[in-house]
Protein backbone atom coordinates (compact mmCIF):
# COMPACT_ATOMS: atom_id res chain seq x y z
CA UNK A 1 0.00 0.00 0.00
CA UNK A 2 1.56 3.46 -1.30
CA UNK A 3 0.65 6.38 1.11
CA UNK A 4 -0.42 9.50 -0.46
CA UNK A 5 1.25 12.78 0.06
CA UNK A 6 -0.48 16.07 0.78
CA UNK A 7 0.71 19.33 0.17
CA UNK A 8 0.17 22.05 2.74
CA UNK A 9 -2.51 21.49 5.82
CA UNK A 10 -5.96 20.62 5.21
CA UNK A 11 -8.29 23.40 5.07
CA UNK A 12 -10.03 24.26 8.70
CA UNK A 13 -12.76 25.93 8.80
CA UNK A 14 -12.86 29.53 10.48
CA UNK A 15 -15.13 31.69 12.23
CA UNK A 16 -16.83 33.89 10.24
CA UNK A 17 -16.72 37.34 12.26
CA UNK A 18 -18.41 40.07 10.92
CA UNK A 19 -16.68 43.36 12.09
CA UNK A 20 -19.33 45.82 10.77
CA UNK A 21 -21.71 44.63 12.97
CA UNK A 22 -19.69 44.13 16.30
CA UNK A 23 -18.59 47.55 15.61
CA UNK A 24 -21.95 49.12 15.16
CA UNK A 25 -23.47 47.39 18.52
CA UNK A 26 -20.84 49.15 19.89
CA UNK A 27 -21.53 52.10 18.66
CA UNK A 28 -24.73 52.30 19.30
CA UNK A 29 -24.36 51.00 23.17
CA UNK A 30 -22.52 54.24 23.69
CA UNK A 31 -24.69 56.71 20.92
CA UNK A 32 -27.70 58.34 22.29
CA UNK A 33 -31.88 56.77 20.88
CA UNK A 34 -31.75 59.41 17.99
CA UNK A 35 -27.83 59.04 17.01
CA UNK A 36 -27.60 55.74 16.79
CA UNK A 37 -26.93 53.67 13.15
CA UNK A 38 -29.61 51.99 12.15
CA UNK A 39 -29.20 51.08 7.88
CA UNK A 40 -26.33 51.04 6.04
CA UNK A 41 -26.58 54.52 4.59
CA UNK A 42 -25.86 55.64 8.16
CA UNK A 43 -22.65 53.43 8.65
CA UNK A 44 -21.59 55.03 5.21
CA UNK A 45 -21.87 58.45 6.77
CA UNK A 46 -20.40 57.53 9.94
CA UNK A 47 -17.02 56.18 7.74
CA UNK A 48 -17.08 59.16 5.85
CA UNK A 49 -16.96 61.37 8.96
CA UNK A 50 -14.39 59.07 10.36
CA UNK A 51 -12.15 59.01 6.50
CA UNK A 52 -12.58 63.03 7.01
CA UNK A 53 -10.55 62.85 10.35
CA UNK A 54 -8.03 60.58 8.75
CA UNK A 55 -7.31 62.81 5.96
CA UNK A 56 -5.76 65.42 8.39
CA UNK A 57 -2.89 62.47 8.84
CA UNK A 58 -3.15 61.02 5.84
CA UNK A 59 -3.99 63.16 2.57
CA UNK A 60 -4.73 60.02 0.29
CA UNK A 61 -7.87 58.89 2.40
CA UNK A 62 -10.02 62.03 0.46
CA UNK A 63 -10.28 59.01 -1.99
CA UNK A 64 -12.12 56.74 0.55
CA UNK A 65 -13.90 59.67 2.01
CA UNK A 66 -15.40 60.25 -1.59
CA UNK A 67 -15.87 56.29 -1.89
CA UNK A 68 -17.92 56.73 2.10
CA UNK A 69 -19.92 59.15 0.60
CA UNK A 70 -20.74 58.42 -2.70
CA UNK A 71 -21.88 54.34 -1.38
CA UNK A 72 -23.86 56.56 1.38
CA UNK A 73 -25.71 58.50 -1.48
CA UNK A 74 -26.49 55.52 -3.54
CA UNK A 75 -28.37 53.78 -0.61
CA UNK A 76 -24.92 51.87 1.11
CA UNK A 77 -26.06 48.08 -0.74
CA UNK A 78 -22.53 47.16 -1.64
Amino acid sequence: MKKELTLGTPAVPAREINFGSKIRELLNKVLPADCQIKTDRDAWYVSAIFCTCVTFIFPPAVAALVYCVVMAKIGGEG
